[in-house]
């Protein structure tokens, strides 16, 4: 799946705002430390370092204290947290670790200098949270950086074209898998607010982990899930804005219906492989599946083995298949084509996600279909696997 639309990127300013809420009203000292917070520290090989806790505030980290480590490695930090926020411990050259507190925690670190990667927390379920998050994102992003490596050092081998679409084909298993992983995190840990962390995270910037277009299901479980227990924060507010105006956006498509269900299919001229022009228009009498697809999905090249077989069952039938691909290599896509025995029509503007065959269609996710009647009125969309057979055997044979 591949999110493309104009997205609302409140990843950093989410952080920036988690800090922020109600200010607890004026009470004795001696209340007010029973909510004391405490990291009590071990910084392996820290030569007297100096460890900074920062919480993340309004556009600004704000400070809330600055020690040194003893000879020995040793640190602590106490403070008067006033509910729960997302903070970050800065030590070594750069960087820093996350951390999600809440008032009167009893937090053990430890660590070694000048590595962010290795470090254990206890005391602290929201922190662990994080931290077990923050792995599993290092190393997707570390297999992503892997992949645009082996892709630079390819880009002037003759056999580059095949390199490339198994390239894209792992990047893509690599996103999905994250994602998938990234889903299941939310609903095993819904009742923290590091689901929002998950919810925003990215592969790279602006490539989210997760769309309101696309993933708009997941972004109302958050929603719903944090404003049952964090109405209070900031953070959880400005999600649910945006929650209020994706449903908004999403009605509005709704009623103007870029794809409505016996409505003409918009008609449009492309290109084939050998670059002579083809239209839509040029199959009318026959049933069409239109479908979008990219060399590099894994999901797409799965749904050609189901395409494959709708042609043996209803090649002899006036049934067609047109083949829109989103590709931007055109040797990674005949390649592809004949790796898969495709045998049906193709085109592709080879502009990938600008084609504006993309924006005609209202196309958010590969693969799509669209069943095309032999007037050209549209039957029905996304349908795949069993569905879209069904679909075709009641057409055609019936």
């Amino acid at each position: 799946m591949h999110n493309h639309s104009g997205i609302i990127m409140l990843y950093l300013l989410l952080l920036l705002q988690m800090g922020c809420g109600q200010k607890e009203s004026p009470d004795t000292e001696d209340k007010k430390a029973d909510y004391n917070t405490e990291i009590s520290g071990l910084l392996h090989e820290s030569n007297g370092e100096t460890i900074l806790l920062e919480e993340m505030g309004a556009r600004v980290f704000i400070p809330v204290d600055t020690v040194s480590c003893d000879e020995t490695g040793r640190f602590h930090i106490t403070f008067s947290p006033e509910q729960i926020a997302f903070y970050v411990l800065r030590y070594g050259p750069s960087g820093y670790i996350s951390l999600l507190i809440e008032p009167g925690e009893s937090i053990q670190f430890t660590g070694q200098s000048g590595n962010m990667n290795a470090y254990t927390i206890t005391g602290s379920p929201g922190s662990s949270l994080l931290q077990t998050l923050a792995k599993k994102h290092k190393q997707t992003l570390e297999a992503l950086g892997e992949i645009s490596r082996m892709n630079r050092e390819f880009v002037s081998s003759p056999d580059y074209p095949a390199i490339k679409l198994g390239l894209d084909q792992q990047f893509d298993s690599i996103t999905s898998a994250f994602h998938d992983y990234s889903l299941r995190y939310i609903h095993e840990n819904a009742s923290s607010p590091a689901i929002l962390i998950a919810l925003y995270n990215l592969y790279g910037q602006g490539f989210p982990v997760f769309s309101p277009d696309t993933d708009f299901v997941v972004y109302h479980f958050v929603d719903s899930a944090l404003m049952a227990g964090y109405r209070e924060l900031e953070a959880v507010h400005l999600l649910h804005a945006q929650v209020a105006e994706a449903e908004q956006l999403r009605k509005s498509k709704s009623q103007a219906g870029l794809l409505k269900n016996g409505e003409i299919a918009p008609d449009f001229v492309s290109s084939r492989p050998d670059g002579s022009q083809m239209a839509l228009s040029d199959l009318q009498g026959n049933y069409v599946l239109l479908t979008f697809w990219a060399s590099w999905s894994k999901l797409c090249r799965e749904e050609n083995e189901v395409l494959a077989r709708a042609m043996e069952r209803f090649g002899e039938h006036n049934f067609r298949i047109l083949q829109v691909s989103v590709d931007d290599e055109k040797e990674a896509w005949t390649l592809a084509i004949d790796t898969d025995h495709l045998d049906w029509d193709h085109v592709s503007d080879l502009k990938r996600w600008e084609s504006p065959l993309v924006n005609i269609y209202g196309v958010e996710k590969i693969p799509f279909n669209v069943v095309i009647d032999p007037s050209g009125k549209i039957i029905e969309t996304d349908l795949y696997g069993d569905q879209l057979l069904n679909k075709l055997d009641q057409l055609l044979n019936n």
